[in-house]
């Protein structure tokens, strides 16, 4: 099973992301893609295994916890790019953006 490793930060805390998106692969994993505030550069996190709406908080396969922070991005924006190289990576061949099933009123 790929790792989804999008930058080696990945590996070492967990993130908060502002400008995030939510995305499916044609496997059926769920992925965020946003702005780490720790970090800066856009990470893509590993294959989310659960989602609290109540904190925003969605806890990874390799147990990295990821807050949402703010509204979601844009749906053009330079996650695009990120989440390209994540995929071609992973070898993944097909993503619908589900970002819509993450907001909240």
């Amino acid at each position: 099973m790929p790792v989804w490793i999008s930058t080696p930060y990945d590996t070492s805390a967990d993130a908060v992301l502002r400008e995030w998106r939510v995305l499916l692969t044609d496997s059926g994993s769920k992925h965020f893609v946003g702005v780490c505030t720790r970090t800066g550069p856009y990470r893509v996190s590993p294959p989310i295994t659960s989602f609290n709406p109540d904190t925003r908080t969605g806890v990874t396969e390799q147990g990295l916890r990821f807050v949402l922070a703010g509204p979601p991005g844009r749906e053009t924006g330079l996650w695009r790019l990120f989440w390209l190289v994540a995929t071609w990576d992973n070898k993944v061949s097909g993503t619908k953006d589900i970002t819509g099933e993450y907001v909240w009123m």
